[in-house]
């Protein structure tokens, strides 16, 4: 090598093979961020598909029950003692005196073990049942169902002697619900 070529081939060779080399291999780089970037936002893109996917056939899959879902919030929106009265009042229509009587319904001012717990506003119902066991497990469901709302605080049963001659003993249910209102807007 002379003294002519060596600087040519340090400057002029080496040197931008060198930089060239060196920009070569940041441009692979980023290029290889920008793949596995894009992989994952196309995998993020297909889960969110797939989630859009399983939301439409969850809606396809609720839609019927929505009416449903809009008495709830109309029941649990609506005062606790009323909706508690017309949920009993039903079913006691279709039993005789002697089959399923409510011999008592009282509202009792005090919150109760539950109500002292529960920072809304609530109702606590106590009701008196005669007749068969039946008729006062329909009642019970009654309230369990129809009322999402309702909490069996306490509950007991005893035997009532027949007055009747001809009438077996009755039973009688004794029940207290604690039954609270939503204050929030329920979506």
């Amino acid at each position: 090598m002379s003294l002519y070529t060596q600087p040519i081939i340090q400057r002029g060779l080496v040197k931008p093979g060198v930089v060239n080399l060196a920009i070569l291999m940041l441009a692979l780089y980023g290029i290889s961020e920008i793949v596995t970037i894009r992989a994952k936002k196309t995998e993020l893109y297909e889960k969110q598909l797939l989630r859009n996917q399983a939301n439409k056939k969850l809606e396809e899959a609720n839609l019927p029950k929505r009416p449903t879902f809009e008495d709830q919030k109309k029941i649990l929106r609506a005062d606790p003692g009323l909706t508690y009265t017309k949920v009993l009042d039903r079913p006691l229509t279709k039993y005789k005196e002697i089959e399923l009587d409510r011999s008592s319904l009282v509202f009792p001012i005090d919150r109760g073990s539950i109500g002292r717990n529960v920072k809304c506003d609530l109702v606590r119902v106590k009701s008196v049942y005669t007749g068969g066991l039946g008729p006062m497990q329909e009642i019970l469901l009654q309230v369990e169902s129809l009322m999402p709302q309702s909490v069996l605080e306490e509950m007991k049963i005893s035997r009532k002697p027949s007055l009747l001659m001809n009438h077996q003993e009755t039973l009688m249910l004794e029940t207290t619900h604690t039954c609270w209102k939503a204050e929030e807007a329920v979506r």
